[in-house]
C-alpha cells in the first residue's frame, strides 16, 4: 500500500514541475527559443551520498536546499529574441491585445498601452529593446530536490493548493512548531500552484544574514553587461540585493536605462511603479531577480520567473552594443 502511495506521489510531482515546459502563449517572445548566456558554475547538484546519515537536519536543509537558491547556485537564465520597443508596440501580439483590456466594467492598460503601459515610460521608443528572460531552478536541482526532501529530511507532503500568498497561519496545522519546523513551498508562478511540504525538528530558525527579508532572499547579485563588437562589456547594471547599483560598471553604467519588469502569466494589466531603488518593476517579490521567499519558517522557491528586461538606450548608444549577457554575482 505504502509502495502505491508513493508511486501516485512521484506520478503528481513529476506531472508539477513539467508545468514548466507548457508554452505560454501570451508570452509573446518566448525566452526559450535562444540562449544569450552561457553560464556553467562549476558545481555539481548530486545530493551526498551518506544522506541519510547526517545528523544534522537543519543543516542539510540550509545546505542543500535555501543556500543553493539563496546564492544563485541552482539557477539558470534563458534570453529570448531582442526586438525594438517601438515593433512590439505595433507588433502582431500587440495587435490582437489592443491598448485596454476589460476588467468588470474598468478598462486597464495592457503591456502594449504606449501611453500607460508598462512601456509608455520608455525615454527612447525608436531604440529601446525588450528582451524576455526567464530565471528558473536547474533540471538537476529540482530532482535532487525531491531526493534530499524525502531521503534526507524525511518531509511530509500536504498537498498542492492554489496560489501563493496564504496567511501562514492558515497553511501550518496546530502542531507545528514555528521557529523549529519549516513549511516549503515550491510554487509554479505560470500555473498559480504550490506544492506544500512540513519539515519537522529542524532546529531553531536563524538567519545569519539580516532580519531584512531583502537579504534573506537572497545573497547573489544580477549583472547585465552589455558587451560591444569587440567582445568587452561597454557598461551596464547590477541588481544587488537591497537595490540596482554601479558597483561593477562603474565606467559606464545604465543606472537610469535597464530596467527589469517581472512578466506574470495571464496578466495583461499589470501595474507598473517606479521604485526609488529598483526602477520601474511590475512585481512584488525582492529582490526582483530572486526565485527564494524567506519568511522564517514558512519559505517558498519558485520553479521560475519571466521578465522583459528593457534596455532603454538612444541610436548612438545602441550601436556599439552586439550581445547581452546576464549572470549571477555570488557574495560570500
Amino acid at each position: 500500500m505504502r509502495v502505491l502511495k508513493n508511486l501516485i506521489f512521484i506520478i503528481i510531482v513529476v506531472s508539477f514541475f513539467d508545468i514548466l515546459k507548457i508554452r505560454n502563449p501570451n508570452y509573446q517572445i518566448s525566452a526559450s527559443e535562444s540562449s544569450g548566456v552561457d553560464i556553467n558554475f562549476g558545481e555539481s547538484f548530486a545530493v551526498d551520498q551518506n544522506i541519510k546519515n547526517l545528523k544534522d537536519r537543519g543543516k542539510l536543509y540550509e545546505r542543500e536546499i535555501i543556500d543553493k537558491v539563496k546564492q544563485g547556485r541552482s539557477i539558470e537564465h534563458k534570453l529570448g529574441t531582442v526586438i525594438r520597443v517601438d515593433s512590439f508596440l505595433k507588433g502582431e501580439y500587440c495587435r490582437e491585445m489592443g491598448e485596454d483590456t476589460i476588467i468588470g466594467t474598468v478598462p486597464y492598460a495592457t503591456w502594449c498601452n504606449k501611453d500607460n503601459g508598462p512601456f509608455s515610460n520608455v525615454v527612447n521608443p525608436n531604440s529601446a529593446i525588450i528582451i524576455p528572460l526567464t530565471i528558473e531552478l536547474k533540471a538537476g536541482f529540482k530532482i535532487n530536490l525531491l531526493d534530499t526532501l524525502f531521503e534526507g529530511l524525511e518531509a511530509d507532503y500536504i498537498g498542492v493548493i492554489k496560489g501563493h500568498t496564504h496567511n501562514s497561519n492558515k497553511l501550518t496545522g496546530p502542531n507545528f512548531k514555528f521557529g523549529q519546523d519549516r513549511l516549503l513551498g515550491i510554487v509554479d508562478h505560470k500555473q498559480k500552484l504550490m506544492l506544500l511540504y512540513e519539515i519537522n525538528d529542524l532546529g531553531i530558525y536563524r538567519n545569519k544574514r539580516s532580519n531584512n527579508f531583502t537579504l534573506r532572499n537572497s545573497s547573489h547579485d544580477l549583472l547585465i553587461n552589455l558587451i560591444n563588437k569587440n567582445g568587452q562589456v561597454n557598461g551596464g547594471i547590477t541588481f544587488g540585493e537591497n537595490k540596482k547599483h554601479c558597483l561593477n560598471h562603474s565606467k559606464n553604467c545604465f543606472l537610469k536605462n535597464i530596467h527589469l519588469i517581472e512578466y506574470h502569466y495571464k496578466s495583461d494589466a499589470p501595474q507598473i511603479n517606479l521604485d526609488k531603488n529598483w526602477g520601474y518593476i511590475t512585481g512584488e517579490l525582492f529582490p526582483p531577480y530572486t526565485l527564494l521567499e524567506d519568511n522564517g519558517s514558512v519559505q517558498k522557491i519558485f520553479l521560475s520567473r519571466n521578465y522583459y528586461l528593457l534596455i532603454d538606450l538612444n541610436e548612438n548608444q545602441l550601436r556599439y552594443i552586439s550581445r547581452i549577457e546576464v549572470s549571477n554575482k555570488i557574495n560570500e
